[in-house]
């Protein structure tokens, strides 16, 4: 198993900006590291429910069935089109004494953790991504369990790390978000990325 060959896709693929990136990126900025990072943990928890899953065959089978894996990537698109509207549409609340300044509104850890596990595990490129990549890597004549901890292992390593420095960066931006157009302007763009993920997702034909 050429390990750095491996590790080298693992970069490239988690540094690539995708949903979950984006995800992570309006945590960061709209309610600060503490409560991003715990979205993060669930994107990865997502990765790794993945990874099991095409480790033990069922990745083979969701791509074999044309249908399931339709209505996967369909229910993944229509979430993340949910996700763009809900940000386009969403009214912040601000200070009594100052109709500017902005007091955020921040989530439940569950409710940050579950978005983003269901925007990782709803993403079928990422079942193909593990399915095709997985028996690359490893050798039939060694422990196969120790081999797929360390792949599964490794892409969680590597998404994990650039997720949280894409939140630290923009936990930064948080204090520039006080104002009432440049938040109106943040959740338009964050919204209409999702909502162009979501839409490419669900309009893609291909495996």
């Amino acid at each position: 198993m050429d390990y750095f060959i491996y590790l080298g896709i693992c970069i490239v693929a988690t540094a690539s900006p995708g949903p979950a990136i984006f995800l992570s990126i309006k945590n960061g900025a709209k309610y600060g590291f503490a409560r991003a990072i715990i979205g993060v943990v669930g994107n990865v928890v997502a990765m790794l429910t993945l990874a099991s899953v095409s480790a033990v065959g069922l990745g083979a089978v969701i791509l074999a069935s044309p249908f399931l894996y339709t209505g996967i990537k369909v229910i993944g698109g229509l979430y993340l089109i949910y996700l763009g509207i809900k940000a386009w549409c969403s009214k912040p609340i601000f200070h009594a004494k100052n109709a500017e300044k902005l007091a955020f509104s921040t989530p439940s850890r569950l409710k940050v953790f579950s978005e983003s596990y269901v925007v990782g595990i709803s993403n079928p490129k990422a079942i193909a991504f593990y399915t095709a990549l997985f028996p690359q890597f490893i050798n039939l004549d060694q422990p196969v369990f120790l081999q797929f901890a360390l792949l599964a292992g490794t892409f969680a390593i590597c998404s994990f790390s650039f997720l949280t420095i894409y939140v630290v960066l923009a936990s930064k931006l948080r204090n520039h978000l006080e104002k009432r157009k440049t938040l109106a302007w943040f959740n338009r763009i964050t919204g209409g990325v999702f909502i162009g993920f979501g839409t490419a997702l669900v309009s893609s034909n291909h495996v």
